[in-house]
């Protein structure tokens, strides 16, 4: 493991059509003369923190005045100072008015110094009932105020059924423009715990934050015409959004004004922005706001044999924490830091769970979680379902493919019935990242628990739809080339073989899936000799390495458009893996090959600064998989100063390891405590559109990598990246027969189905241009792209955390005797890690696995571990593992003796065998650390530690 390096800094959805009640209604905003006329834009003070613009009594203009980058917060056009109400007398119907609209009866500065501005509007319905409405900006040094006042200036009660709030901010991201000039939405709306923030894509602060005042709380949102608009009411919105099918979470409520005169005739409401300096900054304002700053641990997709952890820090008094579902949650106050209290919290109900948290004088905010089956169960079912969906029809020519599966109507996508998709997106049912990542995750998963079933469903696959269908044989042209959308068999009959009149073999983004599918069928073969393969496990390695070799070579050359060296693709980073195979089954001038490709690629990634976010469109979170694997290279092999050996100097492999994981985080949630932020990746769009996208998992990994081998502070990371892994897991579609199988599409067909994004917004259309309304999708697309990243990130890590004590991700602990033991529920039970008292053990077996009922053994010191370690495998084999740990000798024993010694120095990776004499049981081994000599020391530092196995 690399010596851990200091880091710089931390680090669409369609327009839904919004339809209100009622027909008639009069609106009357009748201009008067201003007492105190102000030009038609003003500036704000000069001593302020914040440069604003004001026109016609909204903020048109926002930037930091002392910014080291010139950021315009709002979408230059627009307005930050409207609303958007519904209205109503009793007995009538819904009227809705923009103030954007009208003209106000009345605008002007209300201060001599000029850092306070009003504007006035009267809004008559068509009862005659009269609504005066008043928006205020104050400014100050260090934040900005916006008061809202309600004035019922009628006779007539009135209810106010919506009271929405557009936020126009600047956050369209376009090809060829500077990474500062938009800025991204991160939103937590959840009753009076609700905050925004915005920053850009760079991740440098500072970041703008926006609370509410005490009497201010949100309860739903909405997108209209790609603007994210925020309810304090939403009571006529809400049953707009149930009659499209919504399952909306929180109250949809309204406001009652007395008639004027009356108590209750008059309301306000505030909105206060602040600078903060980064994320912990945000979290700063949050506890200095009187709201409350919220930690979870492992995240909020919880496994019902694990149990989640929360912190809560505010300067509030914490009432209360209640469970939606008290008879099948467990709440446990653990106790509290200062300002920060702590629970632990038991799920057993599947499906959303949602905890109410009251604090304060009757405030109140919602922490969302998704409750699933548990990892293992999951894992396999997913992999169940693909192999069960697979055609076998010699009389199609689309024979041996595993097919998309609608969940809501229970129908099988093929070339011959595409359900819903038209157009363009029909390249989801056999090819492309959807199509193909079916294999390729039913292949990974099989190479951690194999069924022959499923194995032999692979091979069906690839030899009836892959090799001289999808992918062009070694008798071919361009051999190993792979057939891009809509289908190879259309791209195959075509007279016009593809663009420009070339073979369509150009999109690159293809080839890692199957080179994943390649590589775990090698993985099968050579380590699974009870599994009965089509092929031998050298000749699925040599197909991994053709395709791999094609990747960097044919797209190329049939449309010099592609390249495989300046974008990060998903899956990609299984190349690593493929060239060390090839060195081990003496294939060296095949890995050589790939090497020199890989490192170029690490080259440009490292040394010319690419755009982290172009990919297929100017703004797309795909390649922080692949960017942390390209760093974590770069980190390994990285020239020294003086040193010219790789082309990759060490100053910039520190610096891209710190741009790309900062990128990563930019665009997913930290901050916000639900099941379907927390951990996920955002898109473009003012990250209003879907989440819980393959990235969220595949994105997950790397910052699990990051924290794991490069973070001087790994726990927030740790934090981030489990809760990450954790995410997409939501948009299965599991459950036991209690369940119905499934919280999204009941019913024991769609067990194991997967939605391919979650949509948070209420209602709306998917990216692939299906109605939706909230909630997982019902075609998986892309989805087992990000199962695979799962199985990658999977592992039980112990950490020592300075919120939360001491945590086990993945697994259960206990400490007794002095020692502790850990038992593994990570789904996959290869990979444990230890970082404790700033010392760290990592293990990762090759293929035998840590049982799920004994644990592993560690001491306080880390000084010694016993684990047993169980094989698919009934042959007499070796478990082959990576092992990193404090510096030292270190002894493995086994029941017959020593097996093997390691002498390793801090920051050191060492390989070494245990025997797996019998399938019959589990062996159980002990490694066990002494001191080295001070004179042995430096014999210890550089070179690959010393294993002498007996």
């Amino acid at each position: 493991m690399p010596k851990r390096r200091p880091v710089d800094r931390q680090p669409a959805l369609a327009a839904a059509v919004h339809q209100y009640i009622g027909l008639a209604f009069l609106l009357t905003a009748t201009a008067t003369a201003l007492s105190q006329p102000i030009s038609q834009t003003q500036s704000a003070l000069t001593n302020s923190q914040f440069e604003l613009k004001i026109q016609a009594g909204a903020i048109v203009s926002l930037r930091h005045t002392y910014d080291q980058f010139d950021t315009e917060y709002i979408t230059p056009g627009r307005r930050l100072g409207d609303a958007v109400i519904t209205l109503r007398s009793p007995g009538g119907s819904w009227e809705s008015v923009n103030t954007a609209d009208l003209v106000p009866t009345r605008m002007d500065a209300t201060s001599p110094d000029g850092t306070s501005y009003r504007a006035n509007y009267l809004i008559t319905n068509s009862a005659g009932n009269a609504l005066a409405v008043e928006m205020r900006f104050t400014i100050q040094e260090q934040a900005i105020f916006w008061t809202v006042t309600l004035h019922n200036a009628g006779n007539q009660p009135l209810e106010i059924g919506d009271l929405a709030f557009p936020f126009p901010m600047n956050s369209l991201f376009r090809r060829g423009r500077p990474a500062t000039a938009s800025v991204l939405k991160h939103s937590f709306i959840s009753g009076h715990g609700s905050f925004m923030f915005w920053m850009r894509p760079n991740s440098v602060g500072p970041y703008l934050t926006m609370t509410l005042d005490d009497n201010t709380k949100l309860e739903y949102w909405d997108a209209q015409r790609r603007e994210f608009r925020a309810y304090i009411f939403s009571a006529a919105a809400g049953a707009i959004a149930r009659e499209h099918g919504t399952r909306w979470r929180q109250p949809n409520t309204s406001l009652a004004l007395a008639p004027q005169g009356k108590s209750g005739d008059t309301q306000s409401y505030g909105f206060k922005f602040q600078w903060a300096r980064d994320y912990d900054g945000v979290r700063q304002i949050l506890v200095n706001e009187g709201k409350v700053d919220v930690q979870v641990v492992p995240g909020m997709t919880m496994p019902t044999d694990l149990f989640a952890e929360i912190a809560l820090r505010t300067k509030q008094h914490i009432t209360s924490v209640e469970a939606e579902f008290p008879n099948a949650t467990r709440v446990t106050p653990i106790g509290r830091k200062g300002n920060t209290h702590l629970y632990r919290v038991q799920f057993s109900k599947l499906g959303e769970n949602e905890l109410t948290v009251r604090y304060g004088k009757g405030r109140h905010l919602y922490l969302e979680f998704f409750v699933t089956e548990p990892l293992e169960t999951l894992f396999q079912k997913r992999a169940a379902f693909i192999a069960d969906h697979q055609v076998r029809d010699t009389n199609k020519w689309y024979n041996g493919l595993f097919c998309e599966w609608n969940m809501e109507d229970h129908v099988q996508l093929t070339p011959d019935n595409h359900d819903r998709l038209h157009g363009f997106r029909i390249y989801a049912i056999t090819c492309d990242d959807a199509g193909l990542g079916h294999p390729a995750y039913l292949a990974a998963e099989n190479a951690e628990y194999p069924v022959q079933s499923q194995v032999t469903a692979l091979d069906f696959y690839i030899q009836h739809f892959v090799w001289g269908g999808l992918q062009r044989t070694t008798n071919e042209t361009y051999a190993y080339g792979i057939y891009g959308i809509p289908d190879w068999k259309t791209n195959r009959d075509s007279r016009d073989p593809g663009r420009n009149g070339q073979l369509h073999l150009y999109r690159v983004y293809d080839y890692p899936h199957v080179i994943l599918m390649y590589f775990s069928m090698y993985r099968i073969a050579k380590d699974h000799p009870e599994i009965k393969t089509a092929m031998s496990a050298k000749d699925y390695l040599l197909r991994a390495y053709g395709t791999a070799q094609a990747m960097y070579t044919v797209p190329h050359e049939v449309w010099n458009g592609w390249s495989a060296y300046e974008t990060g693709f998903y899956n990609e980073l299984v190349i690593v893996d493929l060239i060390h195979e090839l060195e081990v089954n003496g294939l060296n001038d095949e890995a050589e090959t790939l090497r020199q490709f890989w490192t170029r690629k690490v080259r440009y990634f490292v040394n010319d600064n690419p755009d982290l976010f172009g990919s297929e469109y100017p703004f797309d979170s795909t390649g922080f998989e692949s960017t942390e694997a390209l760093a974590n290279y770069a980190m390994r092999h990285a020239d020294k100063p003086g040193e010219t050996n790789s082309g990759i100097p060490l100053a910039n492999a520190e610096k891209f390891l710190n741009t790309q994981i900062a990128a990563n985080i930019f665009c997913r949630g930290w901050l916000e405590p639900a099941y379907y932020y927390l951990g996920s990746d955002y898109r473009a769009g003012a990250g209003n559109a879907f989440t819980l996208s393959y990235m969220s998992q595949m994105g997950g990994w790397a910052i699990l990598d990051y924290a794991l081998n490069f973070a001087t502070n790994p726990c927030p990371y740790l934090r981030l990246g489990y809760a990450s892994s954790l995410s997409s897991w939501a948009s299965l579609n599991s459950g036991t027969p209690e369940s119905n199988y499934g919280y999204w599409y009941p019913g024991r067909a769609n067990d194991g189905g997967a939605g391919g994004g979650f949509e948070p917004a209420p209602y709306g259309t998917t990216w692939l241009d299906q109605p939706h309304h909230r909630g997982a999708w019902y075609y998986a697309c892309e989805m087992d792209l990000g199962y695979s990243g799962a199985l990658r990130a999977a592992a039980t890590i112990l950490a020592d955390d300075p919120i939360f004590g001491r945590f086990c991700y993945g697994g259960d602990f206990r400490e007794r005797h002095g020692l502790i033991e850990i038992v593994p529920k990570d789904g996959v039970r290869r990979r444990f890690h230890a970082l404790l008292n700033q010392k760290w053990i990592h293990f990762v077996s090759d293929t035998d696995r840590f049982p799920s009922d004994q644990p592993i053994v560690l001491k306080e010191d880390l000084s010694e571990m016993r684990f047993q370690l169980e094989s698919d495998n009934p042959a007499p084999h070796v478990a082959r593992i990576h092992f990193s740990a404090p510096a030292g000798k270190y002894i493995i024993r086994d029941a017959h003796g020593v097996t093997a010694e390691v002498l390793l120095s801090n920051g050191q990776e060492t390989i070494f065998d245990l025997p797996m004499r019998s399938a019959a049981h589990s062996p159980a081994f002990t490694i066990t650390r002494s001191e080295v000599p001070a004179n042995s020391r430096a014999a210890a530092g550089g070179a690959p530690g010393t294993v002498s196995t007996r």
